[in-house]
């Protein structure tokens, strides 16, 4: 372990992904915040909200969802890339949304990849990380 001197601190390097030169969420983060509850009329509904942070930057992107399905973390995601562009890699945690998305990513890919498709959409390809289980995120 290194020594440290007076004034100086010892900082742990920042993994890799946070430090590469990569246009802003081509590495990204994402969670779910809430519940939050919103007026609708008269009506209160109960909303998340998808969290996408650039692992670069550290701005974050919003998305509103009803709930946290995996159709409607599909339907955010896309909202994202429509306004951010295709990550590289994502990162997030085990919740089961996010595998199922994960699957259902990965089979929509499958499908699709025909000889000349898959040389077209080959560099589109999404990595999608799990952080380890009961880790603090």
């Amino acid at each position: 372990m290194a020594e440290a001197h007076h004034g100086h601190q010892i900082v742990a390097p920042l993994p890799p992904d946070w430090v590469i030169n990569i246009k802003p969420f081509g590495v990204t983060g994402t969670d779910f915040a809430g519940s939050l509850n919103i007026t609708v009329g008269s009506n209160i509904r109960k909303v998340y909200i998808a969290l996408f942070i650039c692992s670069t930057t550290r701005v974050v992107h919003l998305e509103l969802c009803t709930d946290m399905s995996k159709e409607k973390f599909l339907l955010a995601l896309y909202l994202f890339v429509g306004r951010r562009g295709l990550p590289h890699t994502v990162y997030t945690d085990n919740a089961q949304t996010f595998h199922a998305t994960n699957k259902h990513l990965g089979q929509l890919w499958s499908s699709l990849f025909a000889a000349k498709t898959h040389q077209l959409l080959a560099h589109h390809n999404i990595n999608w990380m799990f952080i380890a289980p009961k880790a603090a995120s």
